[in-house]
């Protein structure tokens, strides 16, 4: 009985690797879309706060715009990672995102234990950026569907 979870957890399968990246994006992006959704109708007061985080870039006006930008890339990145559609693309304003809302809390000294969850997604979305969506995905079917079109002709 040993030897047979042993060999099961050993054995590679590229089938169960597409599985469980597939888990992991559609889990990851329901996330996303969720906090993304409730920043969104948070208020104006709240996402002024949230968009205050651009500051420490020099940029000094302009802070509901950046907090309804915020909100609107956690929800349409989030929903483009849930689907699998166009997941590399959304990956680009999320790693911009993620790298002010880290530099947000490192500069305010924050403890690890709140400056580690967008740490952590910022390893994610580059992860997904360079792994793309998955076999299981919106991305795979178009590409395969193009694929398969311009070998007709």
């Amino acid at each position: 009985m040993c030897n047979k979870i042993i060999q099961w957890t050993m054995h590679n399968s590229a089938n169960l690797q597409h599985v469980g990246l597939t888990l992991m994006r559609i889990g990851f992006g329901m996330m996303l879309t969720i906090f993304g959704y409730n920043k969104l109708f948070s208020g104006t007061a709240n996402l002024t706060q949230i968009g205050s985080a651009i500051s420490l870039f020099g940029i000094t006006h302009g802070y509901l715009l950046f907090g309804y930008l915020a909100a609107l890339t956690e929800l349409c990145g989030g929903l483009a990672y849930a689907t699998g559609l166009w997941t590399r693309i959304a990956s680009l304003p999320l790693i911009f995102l993620l790298i002010v809302a880290l530099q947000f809390h490192l500069q305010k000294g924050d403890a690890f234990t709140v400056w580690a969850f967008p740490a952590l997604c910022l390893y994610i979305v580059i992860g997904f950026l360079i792994a793309g969506s998955g076999v299981y995905s919106a991305d795979y079917v178009i590409h395969s569907c193009k694929h398969r079109n311009n070998q007709n002709f």
